[in-house]
């Protein structure tokens, strides 16, 4: 093999010019460069090109016979194959109004006949980076999306099977609903008694608003399973010391979707009322969480009590990577976010009977042992 002949990158190009001593000029300079080079004399040549074999760029002349350069980019741009792909226009005419209609058309750089060598190889350089971060995206997207579909069944078929036994009794029943709960929580290294102080808040809130005591232990009984999603998150985003980056906190928010996928079409009331928590807990009050963005009493109320009964349980809790807030502050920040965040009504609640939500506070501190949860529901 000869060691002085260029080696393909992998970045192929495609130019679409109409003009055969132009497409040869582009193709040797970048042949040279290391490119795989594709060639088309028309529009209509160019679309069947980009969306049989894909390109990491186009270089595309804006004047061309039949179907122009604009109507070229504006079809590449609604192909699933061409929405991430870089458009450069070439062009002899120095037109505002041309590059404002190829800007809206989709394309992404313009370059000036006659173009500088170097200035045009520096942009292809940057436009088939640009490429390879999407593709590598999706790649990460896919494989993602696997991994939580595999996971998403694995655990599906755990919840039917809890469903089939929903005949049993009833301490049985709660008690395995309780442990897949923990299952997620100790992924993610929240303390002990978190689930036991959060879904007994619940309890408080549903009855102060006056729901049947039946509801009210439903909801004790589901909101545990606020976070199951967790489990279809993988860990190098779930378990990152630091800050995440909005790719990964786009990640990490899929796991209200995952849960509600993992909990939902149950026939057992308690898996139910637990799908919906899990959907709906992030949402918010204006209409600015997710994974909906759900506005008011949009909101499922299950979801809206166990908002309030997480947060303010996170707040006052000391985790690893923080100390617990004061009090005060918690209360403050609550009493701030009521009608943003938080239903305003069921935080007045919350905020009226603050005395009984510290008695539970202090029922289940962490590190103590955890009661058996048959025994938990006698308590009170």
């Amino acid at each position: 093999m000869d060691s002085g002949a260029p080696q393909l990158n992998g970045g192929r190009i495609l130019v679409v010019d109409d003009e055969a001593t132009m497409r040869r000029l582009l193709e040797k300079l970048l042949r040279l460069e290391g490119y795989d080079v594709a060639l088309a004399s028309s529009g209509e040549q160019a679309l069947q090109e980009v969306f049989a074999r894909g390109a990491d760029t186009v270089l595309l002349d804006m004047r061309l016979p039949g179907m122009s350069g604009l109507d070229v980019c504006r079809n590449i741009r609604s192909h699933p194959r061409g929405l991430h792909t870089p458009i450069v226009f070439i062009t002899a005419v120095n037109d505002r109004e041309l590059r404002r209609k190829g800007m809206e058309a989709g394309a992404d750089d313009f370059l000036s006949k006659p173009f500088d060598e170097v200035e045009l190889l520096a942009r292809i350089r940057n436009s088939v980076r640009v490429k390879r971060y999407y593709d590598n995206l999706e790649q990460q997207k896919g494989a993602l999306a696997r991994a939580i579909d595999d996971r998403t069944t694995e655990l599906a078929a755990a919840v039917a099977e809890l469903t089939r036994m929903q005949n049993e009794l009833r301490a049985s029943h709660e008690e395995t609903i309780y442990r897949l709960s923990r299952a997620a929580e100790f992924r993610d290294d929240e303390t002990g008694q978190h689930l036991q102080r959060m879904s007994w808040y619940c309890h408080l809130i549903g009855s102060k608003i006056g729901l049947s005591p039946g509801m009210c232990e439903l909801l004790r009984i589901a909101s545990p399973m606020h976070d199951v999603g967790k489990l279809g998150i993988p860990d190098r985003i779930l378990l990152k010391p630091g800050r995440l980056t909005p790719e990964e906190f786009t990640i990490m928010k899929t796991h209200a979707e995952i849960g509600y996928r993992i909990l939902h079409g149950s026939t057992a009331a308690p898996l139910e009322m637990a799908a919906t928590i899990a959907h709906t807990h992030h949402e918010k009050w204006d209409g600015n969480g997710y994974p909906r963005g759900l506005r008011g009493e949009e909101i499922p109320l299950a979801g809206r009590i166990a908002a309030i009964a997480d947060v303010f349980d996170a707040l006052t809790s000391a985790r690893p990577y923080k100390p617990a807030w004061p009090l005060e502050a918690a209360l403050d920040l609550m009493r701030k976010n009521a009608g943003s965040h938080f239903d305003p009504h069921l935080t007045d609640v919350f905020l009226t009977h603050i005395d009984e939500v510290l008695a539970i506070r202090d029922r289940f501190v962490d590190g103590h042992p955890e009661p058996h949860p048959e025994a938990v529901a006698l308590v009170g």
